[in-house]
């Protein structure tokens, strides 16, 4: 190849590339903007039709519990067959319309009806559009946490915007903006080059989730996901019932979130630089440790306004082990296995933790209060840094450089 050819083809991978990186960021932007919308003002909408906190916690068990077995068996399926990009294309489709059915339930069994249906598709999106993001990373030598902030940027401005428009129009107007916002993904999605696709597998289909269970290092810290994680998830539920019980408002919610998401865009740049310094496993306790201490902090019922100020605490600590644990699972696990190893760390943080914490922290705050859900959060996190440290410190410590 000649030297202009050559500068020519140069110029147009480059181009490629951008391209590729900006649908990527519309895709994050876009998904999170559905799920900013929803999960932490759903809880809105179960008072409005007015459910006890007993079944606001069994209802919020409903999709971790559905995607304990739907997430691996998506990833299965997108590394068996390496169909990523239609099954994502499908699941956004199938959940945005779903999602609209929500605004007509007005009771108990309609809405476990129709959630488990919702979680089926949803619980795709995030681990196949994570393997697409770290692929392309990969390819490309750039951070997955330069990807992923875009996702907090839009859950930020969804959550403040979508507060907004409830107090306007009332808490059903949040599943006309998540279904928008999933068919507005597919037209990012439908961009994305297919050479994020990766090689086909061709080992048994089943196999996978025993191979990735078999990692002393993988295992331990699927077990931190489901206490750390899980609390995470819980938080996102009831953070909303918590900040009004505290003397805040819907529209504040909004406005929390949008500043505690926001923080996470910035921080998921710099997890980066922090990875490259501590490493992956001391930038996972950090971020554990920080956790932990926000959720006793919440416990002991604080000013809404030193809510708000700190809110960059959720940037260390959501936004740090979220950048740190996708690419945690991308270095521990065989590359054939990445939307299979990502699935299986969702069921167990998003899943199998998120059951645990919901549905206890929903009982807690039926005969305790929501202060003592925080309190019951921070003592499940603390849990899940005793196998963190195992990592960090014990007998499966990585003796080489991260």
């Amino acid at each position: 190849m000649k030297h202009g050819q050559t500068e020519q083809f140069l110029q147009e991978q480059g181009k490629a590339a951008s391209r590729a990186y900006l649908m990527i960021s519309g895709l994050y932007l876009a998904i999170y903007y559905g799920i900013g919308a929803f999960t932490p003002l759903i809880a809105q909408y179960y008072h409005s039709i007015h459910l006890t906190g007993t079944q606001i916690g069994l209802i919020s068990s409903i999709t971790p519990l559905i995607s304990i077995v739907t997430q691996p068996m998506w990833g299965i399926i997108c590394d068996r067959f390496q169909v990523r990009k239609r099954v994502l294309f499908l699941t956004l489709l199938a959940a945005g319309l779903v999602v609209l059915f929500f605004t007509r339930a007005q009771t108990f069994g309609q809405v476990i009806v129709l959630l488990t249906i919702l979680s089926v598709f949803q619980s795709a999106v995030i681990p196949i559009s994570d393997s697409l993001a770290l692929a392309y990373g990969k390819k490309h030598n750039m951070p997955f946490g330069n990807l992923r902030m875009w996702g907090a940027v839009g859950f930020a401005v969804s959550a403040l915007v979508t507060g907004l428009l409830i107090q306007l129009w009332g808490p059903k107007v949040l599943f006309f903006v998540f279904a928008a916002a999933f068919v507005l993904a597919t037209l990012f999605l439908k961009k994305i080059p297919d050479d994020t696709e990766g090689a086909r597998l061709h080992a048994s289909i089943f196999s996978g989730i025993g191979s990735l269970l078999k990692i002393p290092r993988f295992t331990l810290f699927l077990f931190g996901a489901f206490f750390i994680y899980g609390a995470v998830n819980a938080h996102n539920l009831y953070f909303s019932l918590f900040y009004q019980h505290i003397g805040g408002s819907v529209a504040g919610v909004g406005l929390a979130f949008l500043l505690f998401a926001g923080s996470e865009a910035p921080c998921m740049k710099l997890a980066a630089m922090i990875t490259r310094r501590w490493g992956l496993e001391y930038t996972l306790l950090t971020a554990g440790i920080i956790s932990t201490a926000r959720w006793f902090w919440y416990s002991t019922a604080p000013n809404t306004l030193i809510v708000l100020l700190l809110f960059f605490i959720q940037g260390l600590s959501i936004g740090f082990y979220l950048a740190a644990a996708a690419q945690y699972v991308r270095e521990n696990t065989p590359g054939t296995l990445q939307v299979t190893a990502l699935a299986v760390f969702m069921s167990f943080g998003q899943g199998l933790g998120a059951v645990f914490c919901d549905f206890l922290g929903g009982i807690v705050m039926q005969y305790f209060g929501i202060l003592q859900t925080y309190l019951f959060l921070g003592l499940a996190s603390g849990l899940g840094l005793i196998p963190v440290l195992l990592i960090c410190f014990g007998p499966w410590k990585r003796q080489t450089a991260s």
